[in-house]
């Protein structure tokens, strides 16, 4: 009885004292500076102007400039530019103007005259495939998704090209053309596309007819705030809510996919808070943030709460700013006309 009595309080007191030891909490992990410069100066970069960064599955960066791509992961870099060069009017060119990746690990770069390099990795080395006109709609590509399905889609300067894999190794595949001759589409640039994570719908950026979304098969639905259209050079989607625009001179608009309701989003002239009607680049943020790529500088919107920076008031290394993108550890990704930015208000988390 003694015994049973003793060993009850020696584990009593051994909860008692464990219980008076400080909890056991994880350490944050540390945060560097707000902001990272790359540029000429202080990277491999040759060519400051920036159009287009993706983040791969593995948190790589994959940057498309106008003098080639680069991938970025754990501080060390790869350049890609003589396996994509292509000859213009005006001699040899390597500038790409977008990147994709595919569920396969493929990469897709659209090129400025060139059409589509595809990159696959093998064992052996990486095989490289060309894609041009008759394949696509024209060789000036500016857009590029990858869907849920594994099916490629490429903006063009004349409309939109879909690659459909056919066969057992990633190579085989067949292209599909969307002119005004068989869909809404008319034979015009496709700067900004996006496949939405509710309905699955891809949604296509026009010039003159507005947003256009399409299931892939033989639903079309075109949308336009007042039956106004007007001319999208970005896209970004919310939670998978709502859709944001981003156009050529005429701001912003937000389209709220349950209700179906427009909301647009001005200059402080015009009762909102981007510094340029032009709005090159858009991206969601973890918090729920907005951000607002101009020719003006970083616009972030956070509720009702805007904020804008500039080269003038922070390291932001140009204010006409083309790309954005958020990665996994809730950095936004700044491309510009004169370097690249990795930008945390809080610092960056590595």
């Amino acid at each position: 009885m003694k015994t049973y009595i003793v060993i009850l309080v020696c584990i009593s007191l051994g909860l008692f004292f464990a219980g008076c030891e400080d909890p056991v909490t994880s350490t944050p992990t540390p945060r560097d500076e707000p902001w990272k410069v790359f540029t000429d100066e202080n990277s491999p970069l040759e060519n400051d102007a920036v159009n287009s960064i993706v983040i791969g599955g593995l948190g790589e960066r994959w940057i498309a400039t106008d003098a080639g791509a680069y991938k970025y992961a754990s501080k060390n870099w790869e350049k890609i530019q003589s396996q994509i060069e292509y000859q213009t009017a005006f001699g040899a060119s390597s500038k790409v103007n977008c990147i994709a990746i595919g569920h396969d690990g493929t990469i897709w770069f659209g090129l400025a005259g060139g059409g589509i390099k595809r990159m696959m990795r093998g064992y052996s080395g990486s095989v490289w495939q060309s894609h041009i006109v008759p394949d696509l709609t024209s060789d000036m590509v500016y857009s590029l998704v990858v869907d849920n399905t594994g099916h490629v889609w490429a903006g063009t300067a004349s409309g939109l090209s879909r690659f459909v894999p056919t066969g057992p190794t990633i190579a085989e595949g067949r292209w599909l053309r969307y002119t005004s001759g068989n869909s809404p589409l008319l034979d015009e640039p496709v700067r900004a596309m996006g496949q939405s994570p509710v309905d699955n719908l891809l949604w296509i950026g026009t010039y003159t007819e507005g947003a256009i979304s399409y299931d892939g098969d033989a639903d079309w639905n075109i949308y336009a705030p007042l039956n106004e259209p007007f001319p999208i050079i970005s896209m970004t989607f919310t939670y998978g809510r709502a859709i944001w625009f981003g156009t050529y001179a005429d701001w912003a608009y937000k389209y709220d996919i349950p209700t179906m309701e427009w909301a647009q989003v001005a200059d402080s002239a015009h009762g909102g808070g981007l510094p340029s009607n032009f709005v090159n680049a858009l991206a969601f943020g973890r918090n729920g943030e907005i951000w607002f790529g101009t020719p003006n500088g970083l616009t972030q919107l956070k509720g009702t709460e805007w904020k804008t920076w500039t080269s003038a008031d922070s390291p932001l290394p140009d204010n006409n700013i083309r790309a954005l993108v958020v990665d996994g550890r809730g950095n936004l990704w700044i491309g510009t006309r004169n370097g690249l930015a990795e930008f945390n208000e809080m610092g960056i988390l590595p």
